[in-house]
């Protein structure tokens, strides 16, 4: 076979081809007999995620890029030849202050704005012109943000265009009105009204999107992924049926909306999640009477609030990083990437910077806008792409059947659906089931936290809150450092250090999470040694630590030792199997272990300590 022959370059030619029952069995092989049901999990939407994915054998559905179910992308060649938007977030309520962070992001790499008018404390047009000064309004386009005062923000944004002398055609950006949002936020009636007045508004701008559909604020406070989507796509309907009411062109309609979706730490979920919601979108702007060119949905993705922490919160940037590449691969038009310590307080021009470098590294470094919907064709995704998009759309059509998104917000339907979710997975980082690095797992006890200007903006308890997933355990660590001395436990290591260093180590983990110190010691051989060194430590709580085997012989003598010696609680690391009730009864209360509801225990012990945590 000679060299230029093509058939002697193929790869993998010298092996057999890959069989499933063959990896089937070998899996099986690999669980010990165990069932392969152990390597299925289950989103939150109920969606099974599977180990190996396989040729669906079926057509592939989801067309080309730019074209009809506009999976792929919204246009044809999606972002290769402007790459995405950079877009970043301003909030510092200091207009001076924040006038220089605005200057900066777009002479260093931001291409537009997004503002929150709330937090910058905008009242007037001439607090957003000094916010503004020295913006070319012609080049970067200014978004805001749904607030309670985007009517009034967007019409002192277009007097700004218009005083600057900018041509309509030469504006850029987004007048931030989503009523059904703001309301959902705050508790208050939806100003639907204001989306026919946006409109109107923003007619002679064709560069302008007039409505935003922010969903965003459900994801705060914790709706899954199908959720957000069903949300958004019930929102965008009522206000086509508002717009439609006032004569407004369906193709004008949905020109002007764009979409902006949170996405997390989990980056598969967040590419399924913008290509599901192209395809739902364009269904209903096919359903409306939409043209095929006007049925792409404007996406806009922001890296979501609830997984920030102000614990470790350098973590915070790998969590952007993962949701910002999800964004890009996703195919999302504009991108928002929240600094690091954006759930502390005012963010300080470091954040800032590595918020933006780090969309400039995925674009430039990592080429990532170089390939249309470059998540296309593997079959994981494109699974999961067709089951949230089920799952979405039947969410949606019961928001419809109940009355549509504003009936579904007044009625408290939309808080409650959210709420069943939240707590499902405040369930499972409660038990750790799902981590979060530097909070639940690997905490740093001794950690210098960051200081950051709070913002003084009135909270709204009548609406969504925002629920971030850290912060029930973020609280104790609060009560725990504000304790003087800081609390103690103290591990009753048993044997030699092979037998109780696994154990111990994760016994320390365990309760450092709930800002309780741990300290290790080389262990001892009896359980009156294990008694004297309780008392010396000054503890109050003790946990025995070692093997099963030694377990059998040790718990139960170490225990006793431990309780005449003083001590209040005594748990053991490790599930207590057989003798359960053997252990109780010579005075281990409680066992800890994977699986166990780690913020409940440590609820207790902060309880027993009167450390004043959480009610």
């Amino acid at each position: 076979m000679s060299s230029s022959d093509p058939s002697a370059l193929a790869l993998g030619s010298e092996f057999p081809t890959p069989d499933h029952d063959a990896w089937i069995e070998l899996a099986t092989k690999a669980l010990k007999g165990g069932s392969l049901e152990k390597l299925t999990s289950r989103t939150l939407d109920g969606i099974d995620i599977s180990p190996l994915y396989v040729d669906p054998g079926t057509v592939d559905g989801s067309g080309l890029p730019g074209e009809a179910p506009f999976t792929r992308g919204s246009t044809a060649v999606g972002r290769t030849h402007l790459s995405w938007d950079i877009r970043q977030l301003h909030n510092d309520p200091d207009l001076a202050r924040a006038n220089t962070s605005v200057l900066n992001d777009l002479e260093r790499g931001a291409t537009s704005l997004l503002l929150d008018l709330d937090r910058l404390g905008v009242e007037t047009s001439g607090d957003l012109s000094s916010l503004l000064e020295s913006v070319f309004l012609d080049l970067a386009g200014v978004h805001l943000r749904p607030s309670v005062a985007s009517l009034r923000g967007a019409r002192d944004l277009v007097e700004l265009w218009s005083a600057n002398g900018i041509a309509p055609s030469s504006c850029l950006g987004g007048l931030g009105i989503d009523p059904l949002a703001v309301a959902s936020r705050t508790g208050s009636v939806p100003a639907v009204d204001d989306v026919v007045a946006a409109m109107q508004l923003g007619e002679p701008y064709p560069n302008v999107s007039a409505l935003c559909v922010d969903s965003s604020v459900y994801a705060d406070a914790g709706a899954s992924d199908a959720q957000e989507i069903a949300y958004s796509l019930a929102t965008a309907v009522a206000y086509l049926r508002a717009l439609d009411s006032e004569g407004v062109d369906i193709d004008r309609s949905c020109s002007t909306i764009t979409f902006t979706y949170s996405l997390g730490a989990d980056q598969f979920a967040g590419i399924g999640k913008l290509r599901a919601a192209r395809k739902c979108w364009a269904r209903v702007a096919e359903a409306s009477g939409a043209s095929p060119e006007a049925c792409g949905q404007q996406q806009h993705a922001v890296t979501g609030t609830s997984m920030l922490t102000t614990r470790d919160p350098w973590v915070n940037l790998l969590r952007a990083t993962i949701a910002s590449f999800a964004a890009a691969i996703g195919g999302a038009q504009a991108i928002t990437t929240q600094p690091f310590d954006a759930a502390i307080g005012v963010s300080d021009e470091f954040a800032r910077r590595i918020a933006r470098n780090t969309q400039l590294l995925l674009l430039e470094e990592s080429n990532l806008a170089r390939v249309v919907d470059p998540a296309g064709g593997s079959w994981f995704v494109e699974k999961l792409t067709d089951d949230l998009s089920t799952k979405a759309w039947s969410l949606f059509q019961a928001i419809e059947a109940a009355g549509g998104m504003a009936a579904a917000v007044t009625s408290g339907l939309v808080a409650d659906q959210i709420a069943t979710v939240a707590d499902q997975r405040a369930a499972q980082v409660a038990t750790r089931k799902q981590g979060v690095t530097g909070v639940t797992e690997f905490p740093n006890i001794d950690e210098e936290q960051l200081q950051r200007e709070r913002w003084t903006t009135a909270s709204h308890d009548a609406g969504l809150p925002v629920r971030r997933i850290a912060e029930p355990f973020e609280t104790l660590r609060d009560a725990a450092d504000a304790a003087n001395p800081r609390p103690t436990v103290f591990l009753a290591n048993m044997g030699p250090v092979a037998a109780h260093t696994a154990r111990a180590t994760y016994a320390q983990n365990f309760f450092e999470v709930g800002g309780i110190a741990a300290p290790g010691n080389d262990g001892f051989e009896t359980p009156a040694e294990a008694a004297e060194g309780f008392a010396a430590s000054g503890a109050r709580i003790a946990v025995i630590c070692s093997s099963d085997a030694l377990y059998a012989d040790l718990a139960g003598p170490t225990a006793e030792a431990l309780v005449a010696a003083g001590a209040e609680r005594v748990a053991l690391a490790g599930r207590p199997g057989d003798n359960e009730t053997a252990f109780r009864a010579a005075g281990i209360d409680s066992f800890i272990h994977i699986g166990v509801d780690v913020l409940a225990a440590l609820q207790n012990t902060h309880e027993l300590l009167g450390l004043g945590g959480p009610a």
